[in-house]
């Protein structure tokens, strides 16, 4: 009778798969036909900032069309088209006249913006009785330019003739942290150059240059023409006007390029003809360039919007991508304020852009860090961020130089990459060197320095240096293990352990339950608390308010008042902030179980606000997608999977809050409108635990170990690269037991399905019934497929 079971549930199991996989492919099809078609912000957030991407140029405005002046970095500079290091225009606008009437209306109001992975479009309300307008931008790959699209439908019953005025205003200028190293702006000057039909604008202290004008020839132009709002900078204004006659209830495109060159007027103008007469092509090329994206390491789950927050995610970071000639190709932070390349950032998004499949982007992100960080510093140590200008503004954070180390490790678990860890090795032993000794003047195991709050007068030993510097030393000696150095490796080993029981013990606080934000003197606790209060009284400056910040001002002075009552010289844990990083021990496993499981219901219970953990969780102010994700993969770490699926939510729950497709750095919806490290919440959890994609590429080997939340019965990923193989995987649960499929492109490698609790339990393994020895299943070919019944 049991085998009859088993034959009969594995019969309808292999039907249900051999279905599914037929419709798989068209499932695949129309999801990534949805996506495609965009989101809208439906008329909300209209004076908020959008993002139009590209990797080589991009553009920023508010979503209603306009470009105000936006940003703190360059103050009010932030927006615009940007095509790195430098900015070519502070916005475009356009205005549309009826040629009878005389009666003219700028495009300054967009009612609606819609974001397309590929590209933005502007709807216009309708104007001049019966004209319907659309703008739709697009940034082509790899070029050096941006393609503006005005649609324009005549939807009344009479021809229409219509004047459509295209007008720039330049500033041309550098980047952020350029004046600090002897690169300033200058003002701009424009010429009309007749035989193109172009304006083109430089620099004119500067190899800098703007190139503009239409697919179709303008009748007139003009200099130093009116804009729909004033910004601020050296730029000048022109404009072209473009005759149309539209037939009744028609529609006539008209297309605008503006192209760039920080080199030579002539490469900006080789750009502008290449892009003015290949736009098109161009656009099909990006649109399949994301499709493939959103196709690549496609979930299927019961819960729709973390499956829609998850895809956007994907799409999400390629937007921040760049590729500067001279520096490389690599993920930028954030749109507006942080596009250009982080140590920190990176250490999280790209171990979330690996984890869904992307093998190239992450490698050569970390060896852009690496190089620039060997030119910048030269002995280990991690940059903190690099301007689009090649510039560094901070050599590093200490806990950069440690989680680089753990980012390279995961990237080359998925990718199996040999030369890759090969090239990034020595640099990381030269980081280990520089963390234990110049960075560890006391002796004790514990780098010193600033990690990732950068609090004023944090400059300690730190949790999170602390930990992250733990598991350097655990990836390292693997790496040394890999690369044929034995005693290196049993070197690292043997810190590590030491690290982990030194963090379990001196940065725990028993009393309080919880780890310290670091580990030092009661002189450097009170540094530490008085270097926070300057900082909110910095913060009530710049416009806080000023009634809440009294308040927080009045519970670091209470710390003081404590902190003064230690004896001279104290040395111990001490909780000044309880900053989210606390959480870091449990993010890594490195926390005992005990203590982990009363910390992270202490966060839960007292730091978390409606978005996950406070940055501080004495202050209870801020939360980031940062600190959410941590959070998350910490509770999985632990076996907790509705718990992290809880703070997965919420990263979720913000989704399109700022902008359409895309979440915003602070939640819910303050800060850059798109965030690299948000991937790292919405991917690493859900793809290495409640999956359980476990790779090990350098070996060919894959460990499958999926954790359910208690309320799906069905998860489902495809076409996930990892190594030299594609894998998909199908987890199924029923009343009679839990089906699990396995396909991989390459037959050669070893796969192995650990259930907790399977020893002793008979499964169906390909049509063949056996009883586990072990909790692990092991499995071969391209593939399998499991039943393992549920016990009576």
């Amino acid at each position: 009778m049991k085998n009859f079971t088993y034959q009969r549930l594995l019969t309808t199991v292999i039907a249900v798969l051999l279905t599914a996989g037929m419709s798989s492919a068209r499932d695949k099809d129309s999801y990534g036909a949805d996506v495609m078609n965009g989101l809208s912000n439906h008329g909300a957030n209209l004076n908020k900032p959008y993002l139009t991407p590209g990797d080589r140029t991009y553009i920023v405005g508010t979503q209603d069309g306009n470009f105000p002046d936006l940003g703190w970095h360059v103050k009010g500079e932030m927006g615009g088209v940007w095509r790195g290091p430098i900015k070519l225009l502070d916005g475009f606008w356009a205005r549309v006249t009826n040629v009878e009437s005389g009666v003219s209306t700028w495009l300054d109001s967009a009612k609606e913006f819609i974001v397309y992975p590929f590209g933005s479009k502007f709807l216009y309300e309708p104007i001049l009785d019966g004209v319907r307008v659309e703008r739709f931008q697009f940034c082509p790959q790899g070029k050096e330019g941006v393609v503006i699209t005005y649609a324009i439908t005549n939807e009344t019953g009479r021809r229409r003739t219509l004047d459509l005025e295209f007008t720039v205003k330049t500033d041309i200028s550098p980047v952020w942290f350029s004046n600090e190293n002897n690169i300033s702006d200058a003002a701009d000057s424009i010429f009309w150059n007749a035989r193109r039909s172009v304006f083109t604008a430089r620099d004119v202290k500067n190899p800098w240059f703007a190139v503009w004008g239409s697919t179709i020839p303008a009748v007139t132009h003009s200099i130093d023409v009116p804009t729909p709002i004033a910004t601020i900078g050296m730029g000048k204004s022109a404009s072209t006007i473009h005759r149309l006659t539209i037939n009744p209830r028609k529609t006539k495109s008209v297309v605008f390029v503006v192209a760039g060159s920080d080199k030579s007027l002539d490469s900006a103008l080789t750009t502008f003809d290449a892009i003015a007469q290949n736009h098109d092509r161009m656009l099909s090329q990006k649109k399949a360039y994301y499709l493939s994206i959103i196709k690549r390491a496609m979930i299927n789950i019961p819960d729709k919007k973390l499956k829609e927050a998850f895809v956007w995610g994907k799409i999400n970071a390629e937007w921040l991508v760049s590729d500067l000639p001279g520096i490389g190709r690599f993920e930028g932070a954030g749109a507006v304020e942080y596009p250009w390349l982080f140590g920190c950032d990176n250490s999280y998004a790209e171990q979330g852009i690996v984890a869904t499949g992307d093998m190239d982007l992450p490698r050569s992100t970390l060896r852009t860090i690496k190089e620039v960080s060997e030119k910048a510093n030269g002995n280990g140590r991690i940059i903190h961020e690099m301007s689009a200008n090649g510039f560094v503004f901070n050599k590093g954070n200490t806990q950069e130089t440690p989680h680089f180390a753990v980012a390279v490790w995961k990237v080359f678990e998925w990718t199996g990459d040999v030369k890759f860890l090969k090239d990034m090795y020595p640099y990381i032993k030269q980081g280990i060197h520089w963390l234990l000794t110049e960075q560890d003047q006391n002796g004790d195991k514990f780098p010193e320095g600033y990690g990732i709050m950068e609090v004023k007068g944090l400059n300690a030993e730190l949790i999170d240096v602390a930990v992250y510097t733990e598991q350097d030393l655990e990836v390292a000696s693997k790496m040394a293990a890999i690369l044929g150095e034995p005693e290196v490796s049993k070197d690292y080993v043997q810190k590590a352990v030491q690290l982990k029981e030194k963090i379990n013990t001196l940065f725990w606080d028993e009393t309080e339950g919880s780890y310290c934000d670091f580990y030092g003197t009661r002189e450097q606790a009170i540094s530490a608390t008085n270097g926070t209060i300057e900082q909110i009284r910095m913060g009530m400056k710049n416009g806080e308010d000023s009634l809440e910040a009294e308040k927080r001002i009045t519970q670091y002075k209470e710390l003081l008042r404590r902190f003064e009552k230690f004896p001279e010289g104290t040395s111990k844990g001490w909780i000044t902030n309880a900053n989210w990083v606390i959480s870091t021990p449990m993010e890594t496993g490195i926390a005992p179980k005990d203590k982990a499981i009363r910390l992270l219901n202490k966060v839960r219970n007292e730091h978390t606000g409606e978005y996950g953990p406070y940055l501080s969780g004495l202050e209870k102010q801020t939360m980031m997608t940062i600190s959410t994700g941590v959070q998350a993969m910490a509770e999985a770490r632990y076996g907790r999977t509705d718990e992290a699926l809880w703070y997965i939510d919420r990263i979720v729950q913000t989704f399109g809050r700022l902008m359409p497709g895309s979440i915003a750095e602070v939640m819910p919806d303050m800060g850059c409108p798109v965030q690299a490290w948000t991937i790292y919440g919405l991917a690493v959890p859900l793809v290495t635990h409640i999956f359980g994609i476990e790779p090990h590429a350098y070996v060919n080997a894959i460990t499958l170990s999926p954790h359910l939340p208690s309320t799906w019965n069905s998860i489902s990923i495809s076409d996930l690269p990892v190594g030299s193989t594609i894998i998909s995987f199908t987890v199924k649960k029923s009343t009679a037991g839990s089906e699990y499929h396995l396909a991989s492109k390459q037959a050669d490698w070893n796969f192995t399905l650990h259930l907790e609790g399977l020893r002793g339990r008979s499964y169906v393994l390909n049509g063949t019934t056996s009883k586990a020895e072990s909790d692990d299943i092991p499995l071969r070919g391209r593939e399998n497929t499991i039943v393992v019944m549920n016990q009576r």
